[in-house]
């Protein structure tokens, strides 16, 4: 009875998933579409266990637990990748992972076409690719998200939220699905040896109490339920706080004072550190100043009228990234914010470069990327 509680508590929580996220599912790019199959074909599977009394469900329990296991991990790995490329669309060239998968399943459900002993080699044969190809697509997964988002180390990305969400969320779900999948092959070592295809499971409760955590998880986390706009959030929090960047600066550095020159600007500058910053972030978000081919530090300087030095000595000491860094970033985000409002329906992409201030495709592009994990075009697609 215990057992039958947590399947089902699995599978309702499964479905209540499915629906939250599928209301801001074109808008969220944290979720996709393998995503919520991969749910789906889990709280399908929870629910067969939960009500196996049922005729239905005990007649079709075989098939549902193929299904799942045939299914799952490539549609996790879909789900993952197109988690990093930030792409939300169904390709033709994604279905070629679940080309085995549905051979394999066909070969199942049309069961009663087939002699016994054809069939019985067929489950065998089929149930060891799905074994092997969860361990294959464990391995991809793994190098995956290890060369495209654990190794993320930019400083710019400090400020790109989504990029972080990514990086939390991956973390969290591989540690999780490897439980999983670590006791999925427990379980095969407990099978009859001469049954052990059959797949008869054992400790299932523990994997439904690992979904249950996976999903509460989600449920309290609205950043991963309904997506995150870096740009447009800080925009509108920009009549709240002072300070909009705020996890660019640092009002108390732990950088050592090593010079004269900078001992002495330290005891100028540092009453003034606030409403410099917030003089910085006023001429980046409100003006044209950040857009100008030639804008340097330089330029900065004489339109805040104050010396060069001191704009210097608060990116060395107060910011957590370079002033080249911070003008590349407020330019990109003023990119978004273009292409948000639909110029790139009437204009190419090098104008778009050319308006925000890059001297070159080739070098707004390198700044795009390393921002926001993506090319100009696929971001304009998605």
């Amino acid at each position: 009875m215990f057992e039958k509680i947590i399947y089902i508590l699995a599978a309702l929580l499964g479905f209540i998933t499915i629906i939250l996220i599928g209301f801001r599912f074109k808008t969220n790019r944290n979720t996709n579409v393998y995503f919520l199959l991969f749910l789906f074909f889990s709280s399908i599977r929870f629910i067969a266990h939960g009500f196996i009394e049922y005729k239905f469900f005990s007649f079709y329990l075989k098939e549902i637990e193929m299904c799942f296991l045939l299914a799952s991990w490539p549609l996790l790995y879909l789900y993952f990748r197109n988690l990093v490329n930030n792409s939300s669309q169904i390709k033709r060239k994604d279905l070629v992972h679940l080309v085995v998968p549905f051979i394999l399943l066909l070969f199942f459900w049309l069961k009663y076409f087939f002699t016994y002993n054809t069939f019985i080699i067929g489950v065998k044969i089929g149930f060891i690719i799905a074994v092997l190809s969860s361990i294959v697509y464990f391995i991809f997964i793994y190098k995956l998200l290890k060369n495209n988002v654990w190794k993320r180390t930019s400083d710019i990305l400090i400020i790109n939220n989504h990029i972080k969400i990514i990086r939390h969320w991956a973390q969290l779900f591989f540690i999780l699905f490897s439980l999983m999948l670590f006791r999925f092959l427990i379980n095969l070592m407990l099978n009859p040896v001469n049954l052990w295809y059959r797949n008869q499971n054992h400790f299932l409760w523990i994997g439904a109490l690992i979904w249950i955590v996976l999903y509460s998880i989600i449920l309290y986390s609205p950043d991963f339920l309904y997506g995150y706009d870096v740009f447009q959030n800080k925009i509108k929090e920009y009549k709240k706080h002072k300070i909009i960047f705020d996890n660019i600066w640092t009002f108390e550095t732990t950088k050592q004072v090593v010079n004269i020159q900078d001992t002495v600007l330290k005891e100028k500058i540092t009453p003034n550190i606030e409403s410099n910053i917030v003089e910085i972030e006023y001429l980046a978000l409100n003006t044209n100043l950040f857009f100008s081919e030639n804008f340097d530090i330089s330029f900065l300087a004489n339109n805040l009228k104050i010396p060069k030095s001191h704009i210097l000595y608060i990116f060395k000491y107060h910011s957590k990234i370079s002033f080249t860094d911070f003008k590349k970033i407020i330019r990109i985000q003023k990119t978004l914010l273009l292409i948000e409002e639909g110029y790139l329906k009437k204009n190419t992409m090098e104008s778009l470069a050319l308006k925000t201030g890059f001297t070159s495709y080739s070098a707004f592009f390198k700044s795009f990327k390393s921002i926001t994990g993506m090319s100009p075009k696929d971001y304009n697609r998605s």
